[in-house]
């Protein structure tokens, strides 16, 4: 299936992002899985478009610097929507302290992740 990835010790990868962490433990595995994602998709691009594309420091996110982490992974989407030339959203305005905020930019962020993984056939 399009979009859904399994790791080698057989967890889900993709869908992993699709739920909003709440502790410590599932913000690691979601910034896990996140990077996964984002290294399968650098890697797609580069060997489909020959674009080797910049690796911002998304892993692991530090909870005292989320304006650092989102405009990193704000980046990241820019630079492999723009190849991919899938729209974009604003995905650095966002308090991911605050549960509602946090759940909305999930969704969006994990859609542009399936679209991405989609398009490159990943």
């Amino acid at each position: 299936m399009a979009g859904w990835q399994v790791e080698s010790h057989g967890r889900v990868m993709l869908p992993a992002l699709e739920n909003a962490p709440k502790t410590d433990q599932q913000w690691l595995e979601w910034a896990f899985d996140h990077r996964d994602s984002h290294n399968r998709i650098r890697a797609a691009i580069k060997k489909q478009y020959g674009y080797d594309l910049t690796d911002y420091q998304i892993e692991p996110i530090n909870k005292n610097a989320l304006t650092q982490f989102l405009q990193n992974n704000s980046q990241l989407h820019g630079d492999m929507n723009g190849i991919l030339k899938l729209q974009s959203e604003d995905l650095e305005d966002a308090n991911l302290q605050d549960e509602k905020e946090l759940s909305a930019w999930i969704k969006i962020h994990y859609q542009e992740h399936v679209y991405a993984e989609a398009k490159l056939g990943i």
